[in-house]
């Protein structure tokens, strides 16, 4: 790789799919900007640590638990994206790798990824500040992800753009097994945010299925600058999300409560 890399000095994008055997990938060519790394998964648990000081965009999908990257060592990095993560390997893994990327400003992340988030707010954990100002979120729209999803907003205090996606693949089974969706819920309705999101001006729901109406509540009572809410319904074989109509009346009724107050 190596050699790869220093006959290639005006190579801009990299993209490394199923490769084995490398266990330290030192990138310090100055024109390089762009790391992909599909499917990572070394049999014998050997890390790959990652050393790109100068790369400005990340792309880590499927399997990559074993992948090592220390902030120092990605110092310039603007866009993260890391999709395909396995949860049920290590939600431990994922406060390492968050606290990697805190310095990204556009951060998204996947399915794998958000129930992970959830079953740290369980356990406690607080999330590292950030100074993202984009996040893209997919997500499967359960109760159960609702509280993890806004602890780990609280955490995005300079946030501008929020982007929270239906993923239709997506399933909680390993989240289920520290709680349940009664419980969850309770402990939605009781999360305190005394702050607010001073910069977060757009969000968006895409391809919702089922009902976001608490968080899209949570959302609209802190986000304090919105200028612009989008959101969009999924159907599924010629079906609209069963909450659609009555959502579509809750949500008229709470943006008219809301410009009332105003």
């Amino acid at each position: 790789m190596e050699q790869v890399l220093s006959g290639c000095p005006n190579l801009e994008c990299l993209k490394l799919e199923c490769v084995l055997g490398i266990h330290r990938l030192e990138i310090s060519t100055v024109k390089l900007r762009e790391l992909s790394v599909v499917n990572y998964d070394d049999d014998n648990d050997l890390w790959l640590e990652i050393i790109a000081p100068r790369i400005e965009t990340l792309h880590l999908f499927g399997p990559f638990t074993e992948i090592r990257i220390d902030q120092r060592n990605v110092a310039s990095l603007v866009n993260a994206r890391l999709q395909g993560f396995e949860s049920q390997k290590s939600p431990s893994y994922l406060k390492e790798l968050l606290h990697s990327v805190a310095h990204v400003k556009n951060l998204e992340l996947g399915s794998g990824c958000i129930e992970c988030l959830s079953i740290l707010e369980l356990s406690g954990w607080r999330f590292p500040p950030s100074s993202r100002e984009v996040l893209e979120l997919s997500v499967a729209f359960e109760q159960l992800n609702f509280s993890g999803i806004c602890s780990f907003l609280e955490s995005s205090l300079d946030l501008e753009t929020l982007v929270i996606k239906w993923d239709h693949e997506s399933e909680t089974e390993l989240l289920s097994n520290f709680t349940n969706e009664d419980e969850q819920t309770r402990r939605f309705e009781t999360h305190h945010f005394n702050g607010s999101f001073p910069h977060l001006k757009t969000i968006k729901f895409l391809n919702f299925y089922g009902s976001v109406l608490p968080l899209v509540k949570y959302l609209l009572k802190h986000a304090i600058v919105l200028e612009e809410f989008v959101i969009t319904a999924a159907f599924l074989e010629s079906d609209v999300s069963p909450d659609y109509d009555i959502m579509a009346l809750e949500f008229l009724s709470l943006t008219r409560s809301i410009l009332s107050a105003c």
